[in-house]
């Protein structure tokens, strides 16, 4: 009983020896880019060096352990070749050291003779080690760790692990934001024809940046489309469907070529030379003669970039997902009437409180179901009080050769807060009366 105890004290205290243990590793550390890391998906990684604190019998392992990424068995080529990495010794480690195998993100290291370490002098460099780092984007660092696996009494035993050394930081290189976004105020005194202070344009700014990355870790810029949605049917002066015509009006940008799709709902400005960080102005020119829609805008870059691989064909960098660029308002109020039908089985009551001493003319947007119609000057609503435009509603409809059910905006040249609209129909048929504003 008494040997038992001396052996099992005699192991804990081995055990407690090689806990105490701890190599370290260094490794040059470098920012690469996210688009570089995407589109190269296989780098060869700089080499690392292990100092191990403790010493090594003959076959004993050290392990090299990569977090973050990949490590790469085959070559990244067409013909891919196995890979083994380089392993070199200093010290007594010079001729007692060999690549064993990977297993898993772990390269193993076989100590082939007995090594008595001396700390700073024997050390440990691997080399040549490839690592898959596409999914780059979904990662935060690649770190290098090792650790040794020793014979004991006990079995194996994992001794001598290292502090985690960071290797790689990704830094996105490519940005865009909108920095000055579209924010006109269109002008109802003149008929929402034109913005505030007799402007037709309004410009959305938008900036590239690209940040700093280690030496030939980024990437090459070869052009940018940026995308703006919104509705410019309005710029369509005549409605022929497209925007060809002299009394059109239009985008423009310094930075390239102007597409707007069939629908008028979007456009793309293309960029095809090499892009450097700065802004990119793009205009939007209303004719002068049309009503401007109070509207918000999404914007959107692209900007490709020569493949870091070596393909022919370039890669495509999403710098600003869809997003709000802005939006254009009204200076005067805007009250939606979302239901309100007509004929003969109907009457209608609509009236505006203006509780400001601001008269105000009163425009409508009619939504048909299928489209919309707008109708200026209907009525003069007077300050601090009460004004019936139901005559003037009907009038606008009939004049519009409309009918049945309908919604409206109804637009009135005074401060927003200080108008309120009722909207009432009456039905002849069974004498119901319903307000729907």
């Amino acid at each position: 009983m008494f040997k038992k105890t001396l052996i099992a004290a005699a192991v804990v205290a081995t055990t407690a020896t090689f806990g105490a243990a701890a190599s370290t590793v260094s490794v040059t550390a470098e920012t690469v880019g996210v688009e570089y890391a995407v589109g190269i998906n296989q780098i060869t990684a700089n080499a690392v060096q292990i100092n191990p604190a403790r010493d090594y019998g003959s076959g004993d392992v050290i392990t090299l352990t990569y977090t973050g990424a990949t490590v790469a068995t085959m070559t990244n080529a067409s013909t891919p070749a196995a890979i083994t990495p380089t392993v070199t010794g200093a010290g007594t480690f010079a001729t007692n050291i060999e690549f064993l195998k990977y297993d898993g993100n772990s390269i193993q290291l076989l100590v082939t003779n007995p090594v008595s370490v001396t700390a700073g002098t024997d050390t440990v460099t691997v080399g040549g080690v490839q690592l898959i780092i596409g999914s780059a984007a979904d990662k935060g660092l690649v770190k290098v760790s090792a650790a040794g696996i020793v014979s004991t009494v006990l079995g194996a035993q994992n001794v001598d692990a290292s502090t985690a050394a960071t290797y790689i930081t990704y830094a996105g290189e490519l940005a865009t934001a909108s920095t000055d976004k579209f924010n006109a105020v269109v002008d109802v005194e003149a008929q929402r024809t034109k913005f505030t202070g007799a402007a037709t344009t309004d410009t959305l700014v938008l900036t590239n940046t690209v940040a700093a990355v280690g030496a030939g870790r980024g990437v090459t810029t070869t052009g940018a489309t940026y995308t703006v949605w919104g509705n410019f049917s309005f710029l369509d002066e005549n409605g022929d469907g497209d925007l060809l015509d002299a009394k059109d009006g239009s985008a423009t940008s310094a930075a390239g070529t102007v597409a707007f799709a069939a629908d008028l709902q979007s456009f793309t400005v293309k960029n095809t030379s090499v892009l450097a960080s700065g802004t990119v102005g793009i205009a939007i020119n209303a004719p002068g003669t049309v009503v401007i829609p109070d509207q918000s805008f999404m914007a959107q870059a692209d900007i490709s970039y020569t493949d870091p691989a070596g393909g022919t064909t370039d890669l495509v960098a999403n710098t600003l997902a869809k997003s709000s660029a802005g939006s254009w308002t009204l200076n005067g109020s805007k009250s939606h009437v979302p239901f309100l039908p007509f004929g003969y089985k109907y009457s209608q009551s609509v009236t505006i409180s203006n509780t400001s001493a601001q008269t105000g003319g009163v425009d409508l947007v009619i939504y048909t179901g299928t489209g919309t119609v707008s109708v200026e000057g209907v009525a003069i609503v007077a300050g601090n009080g009460v004004t019936d435009i139901s005559a003037a509603i009907r009038t606008a409809v009939a004049t519009a050769g409309l009918s049945g059910n309908l919604a409206f905006d109804i637009i009135v040249n005074a401060p927003t807060g200080n108008i309120t609209t009722t909207a009432v129909y009456y039905s002849r048929e069974d004498g119901d009366r319903v307000r729907t504003k």
